[in-house]
């Protein structure tokens, strides 16, 4: 990776799922950020939390690995136009349907969102103080998790203009993004970072407990281990009679549960983006 001078950014802001790809970028970040002796005051941990709609647990493991590195934690969640809370399933009842490869609202919406306000936030009294601020926002994404993410991350730093203005640059980093998944787990086992229990269990992503791009095995893992929170799912999808993956009911996720069905191992999932 192109090494980016830090001393040009009053602010840096790792976003975290909690999964091994962003605990590896917060390792990363941690080893630029010491050997260029960034104040790590400024330098904060953000992570969106997807309520019930994220792995048990997700969040407090995010607070434990910021402090492992030292580092501030800041949480948001989605939250509609009148201030107020509402989970995944709650706006796939809103809406009537479930996200989709074209209407990718669990990103846009609880995702980027929620994260947009923590940058707004934090970099708001530099802004003020200084009459502008410079944000390196970071992010775990690797090459190998999307045909999407090969042509459109060749650089590793860029401007984000959903978070530019006037008085605030906004650039986004990928430090890990020329890693492999064997690299990643050899970072976190050398160094014991704190990870989730669901890799154990067979999952190879953390985030949505149910992704929409999951394969079937991969529900089934997380089925048989959040299985009132599939009820629920199950529940919305008759209600607005809408599939979780496209002409696919997640209510066959329980009857393969119920029929006894054991998967086998899983492989990554391929991201769109």
């Amino acid at each position: 990776m192109k090494i980016p001078n830090l001393k040009e950014y009053d602010l840096i802001i790792i976003n975290s799922s909690g999964g091994k790809d962003s605990i590896a970028c917060i390792w990363e970040m941690n080893r630029i950020i010491e050997d260029q002796k960034f104040n790590k005051k400024n330098v904060h941990i953000s992570h969106q939390d997807l309520k019930n709609a994220e792995w048990k647990g997700t969040t407090d493991l995010v607070i434990a690995q910021a402090k492992f590195f030292g580092y501030q934690n800041h949480v948001s969640r989605y939250r509609d136009k009148n201030g107020n809370e509402k989970t995944f399933l709650d706006y796939a009842e809103q809406r009537g349907m479930f996200p989709s490869s074209t209407a990718r609202w669990c990103t846009s919406e609880f995702k980027r969102g929620a994260g947009a306000r923590v940058v707004t936030a934090l970099s708001k009294p530099i802004t003020k103080a200084k009459g502008k601020s410079k944000v390196l926002y970071c992010f775990g994404f690797r090459h190998d998790e999307s045909p999407a993410r090969k042509i459109e991350k060749k650089i590793h730093l860029a401007i984000q203009p959903r978070l530019t203005t006037k008085k605030r640059t906004v650039v986004e980093c990928y430090p890990i993004q020329d890693w492999n998944a064997k690299k990643v787990w050899q970072v976190i086992n050398k160094n014991k970072l704190p990870s989730h229990n669901a890799y154990n269990l067979g999952m190879p992503r953390l985030s949505c407990v149910f992704c929409i791009y999951a394969p079937f095995d991969a529900l089934v893992i997380a089925g048989q281990n959040n299985p009132k929170l599939l009820d629920e799912y199950i529940r919305v999808e008759r209600k607005i009679k809408h599939t979780f993956q496209d002409k696919k009911p997640i209510e066959n996720v329980r009857d393969a549960i119920d029929d006894g069905y054991e998967p086998g191992v899983v492989q990554s999932w391929v991201m769109p983006t």
